[in-house]
Parts: C-alpha cells; structure tokens; sequence
C-alpha cells in the first residue's frame, strides 16, 4: 500500500506551470525506495487524463480525490495539494500513514522526493505504443 501512495503521488502531481505541464503519450518512471532496489514503470497517458491533470489547483485536487478512491478503493484520502511555479506539493493519508511528496517540472522529465525517502524520476518517452 506505501508503495502504491508513492507512485500515485508521482503520477498525480503532474499539474505545475503552463510550460512544464503534462503531455499525453508513454512515460518511464524510476521509483527508488529508501531500502530498496530501484523499480522502473512505463505508463501511457491520455489526452483527457492530460488534460485533467492540467487543470488548476482545484481541478487538479478533484482530479487526484476521485482517482485516489477510485484507485485505493476508498482506503487513501487526498490530504492537500499546493502548486507553485514548476512545485507541486501532495499529501495523501492511507489509514494511519501520511506521505507527502514534492515533485519538480523540468519540460519533459520530473523529479518527485517524499517524506518517507522515495524518490521517482520521470522523463516522456514519446507517443504511447499503438495497441
């Protein structure tokens, strides 16, 4: 489940500023636990996903409620979300542990560091493979 908060947090805080936002296509993450080897990821994401993910402060914290419920089947919660320049700052509660994570917006690549010493690099691979 800590785990799963993590990489939502990376994925979930994609909104910054206008030039540094998400862009739909195959994205490659790296997940690196305090106490563990490194775990690489790609996943597609697509223009609404994009598009939501791009929104304000607001529309990005309704994005993140309801993925978050929908994704931990209720047992994470949306705890804040702050934007500021290419910062975007989340906190989720999952049952008793809170985890916050600070991501950084460099075009098409992002570098997140939470507070339980994960951290997760991010880079755009290109367009998402045709099915």
């Amino acid at each position: 489940m800590k785990t799963f908060a993590v990489i939502l947090l990376s994925f979930a805080t994609f909104a910054v500023h206008a030039a540094d936002r998400v862009q739909a296509g195959q994205w490659e993450t790296t997940l690196t636990m305090a106490t563990g080897k490194p775990m690489v990821s790609k996943y597609c994401i697509g223009a609404a996903e994009a598009k939501a993910m791009n929104g304000d402060e607001a529309g990005l914290r309704k994005y993140l409620e309801e993925s978050t419920a929908s994704n931990t089947k209720g047992r994470c919660l949306v705890k804040s979300v702050k934007l500021e320049d290419v910062t975007a700052t989340v906190a989720l509660v999952c049952g008793k542990t809170e985890v916050s994570s600070t991501t950084s917006y460099f075009g098409d690549r992002y570098e997140s560091k939470s507070s339980n010493g994960t951290t997760v690099a991010g880079k755009r691979l290109g367009n998402c493979p045709k099915p």
